[in-house]
């Protein structure tokens, strides 16, 4: 009878020592996380955007590799209210910052104040002139964040905003370019 007990207490030795193993492991390494965000695809979103727009949407083009999308989403209606389009592309620019496009047929004031984070209109800084067009200028430096944005006379509003440099914004802006319907 000994050697059946003494052979059940090693085996519940050893099977407790290699759970015990297992756990040390679990807790002491690390589970790998993605060093980046990753690459979405928004050609879908812009194509839905060319039929759903009432107004000529705009998309990025001929920005650098090195600007990965992080984002992208449509919607119609929603918070901005009926019959309004809105679209959101989000970036990652070189150095890790994020940048991102806005573009709706809401009211204008409203989704500026939102976009924006109530930014401040910064009155240090001329209106920025890209492509003939000219941006608006707002921070809101308790989120580190920078906002460029216009109203069309064709009645939609473009914001380009996040915590990128006021070089990396203008340089989105300029890429923005009319969606083929």
């Amino acid at each position: 009878m000994n050697t059946v007990v003494y052979k059940a207490v090693r085996g519940s030795v050893s099977a407790l020592g290699c759970v015990l193993g297992a756990a040390i492991i679990v807790v002491a390494v690390p589970v790998p996380h993605a060093a980046e965000p990753a690459t979405v695809s928004y050609a879908g979103d812009v194509g839905a955007l060319a039929r759903l727009a009432p107004y000529p949407a705009v998309a990025p083009v001929g920005l650098p590799a090195s600007w990965q999308p992080v984002s992208s989403g449509l919607t119609v209606g929603g918070a901005n209210g009926p019959g309004t389009v809105t679209w959101q592309l989000g970036f990652m620019t070189p150095g890790g910052a994020l940048a991102a496009l806005e573009e709706s047929n809401a009211s204008a004031a409203a989704f500026i104040r939102r976009m924006t984070n109530d930014g401040n209109p910064n009155t240090a800084l001329s209106p920025a002139d890209v492509d003939g067009q000219a941006w608006q200028l707002s921070s809101t430096p308790s989120r580190d964040q920078r906002s460029m944005y216009r109203t069309s006379p064709a009645g939609f509003t473009l914001v380009v905003t996040g915590n990128a440099t006021w070089a990396q914004l203008r340089e989105l802006a300029a890429a923005l370019h009319p969606v083929a319907r």
